[in-house]
């Protein structure tokens, strides 16, 4: 296990740190345990015994601090991939902490013994909540460590490959949870890696769902004229109605010709007619449909224009633009004194 700078100094302090001897483990224990078993609370108890058991824990764990790292250099050489040696051992002392608040001396056993699974389980929660891009929930995690162990197992045992169902039933999981075990089993990959060495990244080459306005635009329209197809064909009778959506597979199930045709009793020719039919049928209420829903524009009246006729005026006249009765605009002469 590779040490930095830092870590290596807190190994340095923790290895000079001695060990309990059993007395002092009953002793210690027996103190934590008076402590946070009070009928008060660990909170409302006489401060004495409050203090006393405040240094028993702090003497206790710092005792074992050096029992996480050999749990953590021992059994945790795969879980050193996914994690750093850090985060390991800090997950290795929550464990060991929450040891030394549960262990009951009066049972007979060693503290190494019972911290043990205590640290197993910290560590294997940490790796479960942070050793994976995308969190899994803890039992399906536990479930993804069983299964390749009984998978070799039944091998052996079966002398074949297992089928899903047999590993479902080992695992003792139902198949839908199990079809989910194997979607979260997938590996993740960063679209940033190379694929080869001078090839393309892998985000280059996969299928990217971003569409632009006008694909947002164009599947819009299409939805609508989806709905607008299936409004159409509710309006039809129900025997032309069961016969689109078996031929067309609109219930997601496509009858094939010969076996509709026999349904009906009718040929295969007379089929395709009767389907030409009710398809030329649609087309035609599609094209009233969008006649109706084009909204019609009022027409705006135009005026009519009225050439202009050059009008002599006399000298001494001028000319103005006089209101006919009617409204049109005529150009009139009129006698104006200078």
């Amino acid at each position: 296990m590779g040490t930095s700078s830092g870590l290596g100094w807190w190994l340095d302090q923790i290895g000079r740190i001695p060990l309990l001897t059993p007395a002092e483990e009953i002793e210690l224990g027996n103190q934590i345990q008076s402590w946070l078993q009070h009928p008060d609370g660990p909170d409302h108890c006489p401060p004495g015994l409050r203090r006393r058991g405040t240094r028993a824990k702090d003497r206790f764990v710092q005792a074992n601090l050096r029992l996480a790292v050999s749990y953590i250099s021992k059994h945790c050489h795969r879980l050193l991939k996914k994690s750093s040696t850090e985060d390991l051992i800090q997950a290795a002392n929550e464990g060991l902490i929450r040891a030394v608040e549960r262990f009951d001396p009066h049972r007979g056993y060693r503290f190494s013994t019972y911290a043990y699974w205590w640290i197993r389980q910290a560590v294997n929660r940490h790796i479960d909540q942070h050793g994976r891009l995308v969190a899994i929930p803890g039992s399906h995690s536990q479930h993804l460590g069983r299964l390749g162990p009984i998978t070799r197992r039944l091998e052996r045992e079966l002398n074949r490959t297992p089928t899903r169902e047999e590993l479902a039933a080992e695992l003792g999981v139902s198949m839908a949870v199990f079809e989910q075990l194997l979607i979260n089993a997938r590996p993740i990959s960063s679209l940033d890696v190379q694929l080869d060495d001078d090839g393309p990244d892998l985000g280059d080459v996969v299928a990217t769902y971003d569409q632009t306005l006008e694909e947002q635009e164009e599947q819009q329209d299409r939805w609508r004229q989806i709905e607008q197809l299936r409004g159409l064909i509710r309006k039809l009778p129900r025997t032309d109605r069961d016969l689109l959506s078996m031929a067309w597979g609109l219930d997601g199930e496509e009858v094939k010709s010969r076996e509709l045709a026999a349904r009906y009793g009718l040929s295969v020719r007379q089929l395709e007619q009767r389907l030409e039919g009710l398809q030329q049928q649609l087309r035609h209420q599609a094209v009233q449909l969008v006649l109706i829903a084009i909204p019609r524009q009022p027409v705006v009246a135009v005026s009519k224009v009225v050439k202009r006729r050059r009008v002599k005026v006399a000298p001494g006249q001028l000319s103005l633009l006089t209101l006919a009765p009617s409204g049109s605009a005529q150009l009139t002469a009129q006698a104006i004194p200078a």
